[in-house]
């Protein structure tokens, strides 16, 4: 079995960025990778479970939050993981990643807990457990672009990851598939599929139509997901969910959230950056359907392909 720093090497990157290999995805070292697997091949969904799911650095925390208050009536009423927990942060060690992402929950506490239950995952298609349960899956995607930069400032800014390179360095990882959750194009065209295949239980998003449309985009959440809504619900979930809301809030902490919005990317990407990168998004996105906004070029256009 290939080791992470074997696969680096293959690739011909050299760095000293780390991760945890789970059935082949690099995920966050601080994770357990036994109980990690457990939880996916153990935890068994109810009728009504709902999941929260992205590639890493696409918007999970805002839309986490956006559920957390639409299911106390709009209110920022404690954290969000005690509403919407990291589902495999449940199957870690409770001192590492549970406190923060799934604060009071245990995989016991978790089963024994009634439908709907809430959850975020960055699982791929394979590995988000579904049993023979009717759930409902939200799935966000973000253009690669500014998703791998905020990836690059996650690592940069996340000691388990040790790594201290620039963002060339980590944009070659990227695009060897190689980043926390691996390939962003085989995450977010499968979840694409899958989302299209099951339109009455699966709501594929971008975040970039939810950051344009904030308020649209809460109705439409809330009545996926058959929560109960006032125009005071709705009001206050968008005055809880901006930015400068969940920057002020102790609980969510500028770990996860660090400046929002999209078209970014440009202060790192150079030319040359940009042309490989456009070239390869090119390759495999074709024919897919699938379009993102890359935010405004300089003569003030939106840049969608």
């Amino acid at each position: 079995m290939s080791t992470y720093k074997t696969l680096l090497d293959e690739a011909g990157i050299a760095t000293d960025y780390q991760t945890a290999l789970v059935r082949g995805i690099p995920q966050n070292p601080m994770f357990d990778v036994a109980a990690f697997e457990q939880v996916i091949d153990q935890f068994q969904t109810k009728d009504g479970d709902a999941f929260v799911t992205t590639y890493v650095k696409a918007g999970t925390t805002w839309v986490q939050q956006i559920v957390h208050c639409l299911l106390h009536q709009g209110a920022n009423a404690g954290q969000y993981g005690e509403s919407v927990p990291w589902l495999e942060a449940c199957g870690s060690s409770p001192e590492v990643i549970g406190p923060r992402e799934a604060p009071n929950w245990t995989m016991a506490a978790i089963n024994a807990a009634v439908a709907p239950r809430y959850f975020k995952s960055h699982a791929t298609v394979r590995d988000l457990p579904r049993g023979h349960a009717n759930i409902k899956v939200i799935y966000v995607a973000r253009n690669p672009k500014d998703t791998v930069v905020s990836l690059f400032h996650h690592a940069r800014n996340k000691p388990e990851f040790q790594f201290t390179g620039d963002f060339a360095t980590f944009l070659q990882i990227f695009l060897a598939d190689l980043a926390e959750n691996a390939s962003w194009f085989a995450h977010v065209l499968d979840w694409h599929d899958e989302c299209q295949r099951n339109a009455d239980t699966h709501l594929f998003l971008k975040y970039e139509d939810i950051y344009d449309d904030t308020a649209q985009y809460i109705e439409r959440i809330a009545q996926f997901l058959d929560i109960p809504t006032t125009g005071k619900t709705l009001a206050d979930t968008l005055r809880n969910t901006s930015l400068q809301a969940m920057k002020k809030h102790a609980s969510i902490g500028m770990n996860h959230i660090r400046k929002g919005g999209y078209g970014g990317w440009r202060t790192l990407f150079t030319a040359d950056m940009n042309a490989q990168f456009d070239a390869i998004y090119k390759a495999k996105m074709a024919g897919s359907g699938l379009q993102f906004n890359f935010g405004v070029n300089p003569d003030g256009a939106d840049v969608i392909f």
